[in-house]
């Protein structure tokens, strides 16, 4: 019999812990009254949901029941206190009654805190709390007499009113709980609110931004690239024509890839590889490049274009400077989770090189809003030259 109440029990409690994370499942349970109680249980606000499914994870199992062996060592104690004050002659009445008013207070005073947020509910569990003072006072005077319960009923009704008393006495803390964890409730939600519209705001701040940087690339590079073509027109150079191929492919890749937020690194590296034709076409054998991407890696995600904005700010700030110029390497590795994307130019390097420029800063400020701390861009010399590290782990789509 016991396995059964204990199975019943376990059975229960799990049923509660689930539909205290997930209460849509409340409408999987039978009718009845286990039905009853996950209705309840769901119509909770998601603040006392979240508060009693921890207070329910740590208070399971025998922990749960040492606490009501404790509770109940506690009030049998103050039973025996009562006797020993008032003499009746009797010890089973008054720990009887302390213990009934006891727990009944208690189921009262939980029910209270883990329902502010429904006032009717907290009256319930109030008449509820004041009912069992009352029942357990009224069986603990009914036990402390060894008369049958008949002959005893017109002493009884008589000191209904005083028991009564006694029990709204006694449910007086229970009404100041409830008003106390209402006032805590309305401040925690109304604190909840504010943290949501202040990451709405954040979140839409992050969005323009990366707009903003997005705006201020797309005019950057068409300036570049049509410079180049002004230049070799200027010079009557034959490769004018396969110049203007180029530009129109970069143009293409670039303009569509500006417009999203995410591209794979095939495209990011296809964009780049445009451009740097470009570029060599202006700038002749000062400029040799070389492009080595992973199969494995051709579909990974990176913010677009900022690949990209690392390898303009190779030639402006490497190749461009250097007498014989210089050749730049863009590579991709894995990392773990991760992915290592270098830019490898052989020019100046970074003494060489006044400040950051405001093509690397644009990179930082990208990978903060994309990542946080997550993501980060690394800069050290190299022979010949400077190496610009990105280091970019994998996006929420890419990790689940």
């Amino acid at each position: 019999m016991w396995r059964k109440i204990i199975d019943w029990y376990q059975d229960l409690e799990r049923e509660h812990l689930a539909i205290l994370e997930r209460p849509e499942l409340a409408a999987q349970v039978a009718p009845g009254y286990r039905r009853k109680l996950a209705d309840n249980i769901a119509a909770m606000s998601p603040v006392d949901r979240r508060q009693l499914l921890d207070f329910s994870l740590t208070y399971r199992g025998r922990r749960l029941w040492l606490a009501i062996a404790k509770l109940a060592a506690v009030f049998t104690l103050i039973g025996v206190l009562m006797e020993l004050i008032l003499g009746k002659g009797t010890w089973i009445a008054p720990i009887v009654a302390a213990n009934m008013a006891g727990f009944g207070l208690l189921a009262g005073a939980i029910g209270v805190w883990f329902n502010s947020g429904q006032a009717s509910m907290n009256v319930r569990r109030f008449m509820i709390g004041v009912l069992c003072g009352v029942a357990g006072a009224f069986v603990g005077l009914a036990l402390g007499d060894a008369r049958p319960l008949a002959e005893q009923m017109p002493k009884l009704m008589r000191i209904v009113p005083l028991v009564a008393l006694v029990g709204v006495l006694a449910g007086v803390p229970l009404l100041m709980l409830g008003l106390y964890r209402r006032r805590q409730h309305a401040a925690l939600m109304e604190q909840l609110q504010r943290d949501a519209e202040r990451e709405r705001l954040a979140r839409e701040l992050s969005e323009s931004k990366l707009r903003m940087l997005r705006a201020q690339i797309e005019p950057h590079f068409l300036f570049n690239t049509l410079g180049a073509v002004q230049q070799l027109a200027a010079d009557g150079a034959p490769r004018a024509a396969a110049l203007t191929a180029d530009l129109i492919a970069f143009l293409r890749a670039s303009f569509s890839d500006m417009r999203c937020e995410q591209v794979c690194l095939k495209s990011e590296f296809a964009t780049i590889d445009a451009y740097l034709r470009v570029m060599q076409a202006r700038m002749g054998a000062r400029l040799r490049f070389e492009l080595d991407l992973p199969d494995a890696l051709a579909q990974r995600e990176v913010p677009s274009m900022i690949v990209l904005t690392l390898v303009e700010n190779a030639i402006k700030h490497g190749i461009e400077p250097s007498l014989r110029g210089g050749r730049i390497r863009v590579s991709a590795e894995a990392d773990g989770d991760s992915v290592r994307i270098r830019v490898h130019d052989g020019g100046v390097g970074m003494s060489a090189t006044p400040g950051n420029g405001a093509g690397l800063e644009n990179v930082r400020r990208r990978l903060e809003l994309a990542y946080g701390e997550r993501a980060g861009l690394a800069l050290r010399d190299a022979e010949p030259g400077l190496v610009a590290e990105l280091s970019i782990p994998p996006s929420s789509k890419e990790s689940a």
